[in-house]
């Protein structure tokens, strides 16, 4: 599947999806680069990303994000997760669409609600199911628009790579048929 993959591809989803989990594993099972937009902010600025949001607002830090995933979308065949809010920004969504295959990590309310409540270093602090489902629900349309679609809620990391394996091999299949129609 390697010598059939052309673009980079990037993990978008909610907090708490697993996003950096998965795509470390799925770097090194695809033999690739791991990059995590997030990690390279936080490296640059010396902050963490609640840091970041506190001290430098929220506008500040999706500047740095678009411009680091314009970045790392520069590098080639690389596995890149994002923040949970950079594809709703229409021009990042947009970059994203052209230039990698999205896959979305599509986790229930319960999952992210319990993933997020371990740790308070993400930038939401309110942590009431409430809440996460308004953003889940918000977050659906919007997610619903990457290449691949994989159910990340409740599974070990290690299905949902292999998941996201079938389904990637699937995808590259069906547009190498497109290609050479054309």
């Amino acid at each position: 599947m390697r010598n059939l993959l052309r673009k980079p591809i990037v993990l978008v989803g909610m907090m708490g999806s697993g996003k950096s989990t998965i795509g470390k594993r799925l770097a090194y099972k695809l033999n690739l680069q791991f990059y995590d937009s997030d990690k390279i902010i936080e490296d640059r600025d010396g902050l963490s990303v609640l840091d970041i949001y506190d001290y430098r607002g929220e506008e500040y830090f999706r500047e740095q994000e678009e411009k680091t995933i314009r970045e790392v979308l520069q590098y080639g065949v690389v596995v890149l997760s994002t923040g949970g809010g950079s594809f709703f920004k229409e021009d990042v969504r947009k970059l994203i669409k052209e230039k990698a295959i999205s896959i979305w990590l599509k986790t229930n309310v319960e999952t992210i609600h319990e993933r997020i409540s371990r740790r308070n270093t993400r930038p939401i602090q309110d942590h009431n199911i409430e809440t996460i489902q308004k953003l889940v629900d918000e977050g659906d349309d919007i997610y619903g628009k990457a290449d691949i679609t994989v159910e990340s809620s409740d599974m070990e990391a290690h299905f949902v790579v292999d998941t996201i394996m079938g389904k990637l091999k699937t995808y590259l299949e069906a547009n190498e048929k497109k290609l050479a129609s054309n």
